[in-house]
């Protein structure tokens, strides 16, 4: 009876020590509380990857509803203009060439262009430092060779 009591007694140590280790491995392992932080921050991402799709969606749609509605006008500026044009009895030609910013035909403003005098050039003090009185050499040459820049 001694030699079973004793038996008895080893293997139900055994067991409990293959219990309470398995519990105390299971707890305190780096590996699974790696893993659980892992699945974790996968379910985190997964959720945001979700909720950025979601609100692209609806951006794209917006994005593509006011691109309609900008067509729209367009669209309704053109037959104004038609309309305009019509109602005024202008030739195709000069509705096509229309300059949208003055109103007026090219041919119209490239005749005004030739009769508009010439716009002054940048006065010589300015132009390229040659002569000029904010050259480097101004006031240091000897001989007053080099006639005066006009003032304007």
């Amino acid at each position: 009876m001694e030699a079973s009591t004793e038996l008895m007694f080893a293997l139900i140590s055994a067991v409990v020590g293959i219990v309470v280790g398995a519990l105390g491995y299971r707890l305190t392992s780096k590996s699974q509380h790696n893993v659980t932080a892992m699945q974790q921050k996968l379910l985190e991402s997964e959720r945001q990857v979700a909720e950025l799709k979601k609100r692209m969606g609806s951006h794209l749609l917006e994005t593509q509803q006011r691109l309609d509605t900008i067509r729209d006008q367009a669209s309704v500026l053109e037959q104004q203009l038609s309309q305009e044009a019509q109602h005024w009895h202008l030739s195709d030609d000069a509705f096509r060439h229309l300059d949208l910013s003055g109103l007026r035909t090219t041919e119209a403003n490239e005749a005004e262009g030739s009769a508009k005098p010439a716009a002054p050039g940048v006065p010589r003090d300015y132009a390229d430092g040659q002569g000029g009185t904010l050259s480097e050499d101004f006031g240091l040459k000897e001989a007053d060779k080099t006639p005066q820049p006009p003032r304007y």
